[in-house]
């Protein structure tokens, strides 16, 4: 009787792996079926970085950087330039206010394109939003200060202001 059980328990070790095999076969494509994919868009900006910049600068290269802070009721506009003094670049600064509408997007573009008049080689604008502006606003700022849009003869033109955009955090 011994010897009977043992022969039993040997025959009995193979497994059966077709169902195992069969809830694979259908589990993979379900879990295919069932995935994601994402498109991700990208936004081109850059870090802040710290250089080290000569005063050593003909007076038709001079470039300006344009610092914009976000805040929830307006948006503060302001240059630094390591060759300006401090009266020309006052001059420089403005503060928008926001409406029902939201920001005034046409008077910040505006004022971009009258710095980007000024000081042709000027090309960075460094963006500081607030942590509780909302993401589409900041696209929509961004969008503004990249190019401006001019109406002539009938036709839009886009003007290129500030294509170097920084977005960086405030302290």
């Amino acid at each position: 009787m011994l010897f009977s059980r043992y022969h039993q328990a040997r025959e009995a070790t193979e497994v059966n792996l077709i169902p195992v095999m069969n809830l694979f076969v259908t589990l993979i494509p379900f879990l295919l079926l069932a995935a994601a994919f994402y498109h991700v868009g990208v936004i081109p900006t850059s870090l802040p970085s710290q250089t080290d910049e000569t005063s050593d600068i003909a007076a038709d290269n001079i470039s300006v950087t344009v610092n914009l802070l976000v805040e929830p009721g307006q948006l503060r506009l302001s240059a630094s330039s390591a060759v300006l003094d401090e009266e020309t670049l006052a001059g420089l600064s403005l503060v928008i206010k926001k409406t029902d509408k939201g920001f005034d997007l046409e008077m910040l573009s505006k004022a971009l394109f009258e710095i980007k008049r000024r000081y042709k080689k000027s090309d960075t604008i460094i963006v500081l939003p607030d942590d509780t502006i909302e993401y589409l606003d900041v696209i929509r700022i961004l969008d503004s200060a990249r190019e401006y849009k001019l109406e002539k003869d009938g036709v839009e033109q886009k003007k290129p202001l500030f294509p170097v955009v920084v977005l960086s955090r405030k302290v």
